[in-house]
């Protein structure tokens, strides 16, 4: 099944970010994000989001031109 798929993919690297999952499984971040939200509510993994603090760019105090969800990274929990 595929989301025990996700779940092991997950495991194995340890931590990923949903461009790498979704590309390894050759599906749309769409597609793949409810079934690791699905193992977050779980306590399986955690999200780890990027917050303004730690922004590549540094120029703004609201960063709006940076898509900070493209640097969430799913981590495995033991």
């Amino acid at each position: 099944m595929l989301i025990t798929a996700i779940r092991d993919y997950i495991q194995l690297q340890g931590r990923a970010n949903l461009q790498d999952v979704a590309r390894h499984f050759r599906l749309s971040s769409s597609a793949v994000e409810p079934m690791l939200n699905f193992w977050v509510k779980k306590g399986v993994i955690k999200l780890i989001k990027r917050d303004l603090l730690t922004c590549a760019g540094k120029q703004c105090s609201m960063c709006i031109s940076c898509n900070l969800d493209a640097y969430a990274s799913y981590v495995w929990i033991e």
